[in-house]
């Protein structure tokens, strides 16, 4: 067994971004295309469209690159503020990962005595 947590940002009680958002994010700055990230995550084209909407008015700001209408369609690019948004969420799931693997050394018996019943002989992320 092991710990794990899932990160959330939230804004009093609506959530900003979470897991979702952040693949998303992270799949249009590597293929640089909403469409293709979506269709890589198998999620729908609206839903990314409207929880990226949501999720730069919540922070106030712009997330990628949007094509000019009518324009050349040009690869779309995440922008300044959203790459420090992902620098910075990788560095406290680092963090987070770090304290739930110190914890994990210290589970209660009820815990460690299963695990050593199952044959697991590390806990892994």
């Amino acid at each position: 067994m092991r710990l794990t947590v899932k990160l959330f940002l939230a804004d009093n009680e609506d959530f900003v971004l979470g897991p979702g958002v952040i693949e998303l994010l992270r799949f249009i700055k590597e293929l640089g295309s909403l469409r293709k990230a979506v269709d890589r995550m198998g999620i729908s084209y609206r839903w990314a469209w409207g929880r990226l909407n949501k999720t730069e008015e919540a922070l106030g700001v712009p997330l990628f690159s949007r094509p000019e209408p009518g324009g050349y369609r040009r690869p779309i690019e995440l922008t300044h503020e959203a790459q420090e948004l992902l620098d910075w969420l990788s560095t406290v799931a680092k963090e987070v990962q770090r304290t739930l693997t110190r914890m994990e050394d210290r589970m209660p018996p009820c815990i460690t005595a299963r695990r050593e019943q199952s044959g697991e002989d590390a806990l892994t992320p």
